[in-house]
């Protein structure tokens, strides 16, 4: 759906919902949030105010914090090379070290476009002052 001709997020609006979408305990997700920076915006103040989250950002923050990765286990008799399941489990490891670097690329891109902005910014501000 678009608002604006911005296309709408898709937003969860309880500690419940993005405790589902992670998978995980409201407790957990709720620890995660002050330890490790997970994106949760806060209505009000207070302990027990609303909150939400945007998924684009909870993406975004699985790809890059590392508390979800997917820890390899050692081979067994059973998980050979080649096996689907072996197989599966490689390519998800791959999949998060792509969307993890992709995500610090992104990050890098926006860290140098801005400091572009405040030279080009700074730039304009000097030609005003040598124009007569």
């Amino acid at each position: 759906m678009r608002q604006n001709g911005k296309p709408s997020q898709q937003v969860l609006n309880s500690w419940k919902e993005i405790s589902s979408y992670l998978n995980r305990g409201v407790r957990t997700v709720q620890r995660w949030e002050h330890q490790f920076g997970l994106p949760v915006r806060h209505l009000g103040k207070g302990k027990r105010g609303p909150v939400y989250a945007f998924v684009t950002e909870l993406n975004f923050w699985i790809a890059t914090s590392g508390v979800l990765t997917i820890k390899p286990q050692p081979i067994s008799v059973e998980r050979q090379p080649g096996n689907p399941v072996e197989e599966s489990r490689r390519l998800m490891s791959n999949m998060h070290s792509l969307a993890q670097n992709l995500a610090n690329a992104t990050l890098q891109q926006r860290q140098q476009a801005e400091l572009l902005q405040r030279r080009i910014l700074e730039m304009r501000e000097r030609m005003k002052q040598i124009s007569p």
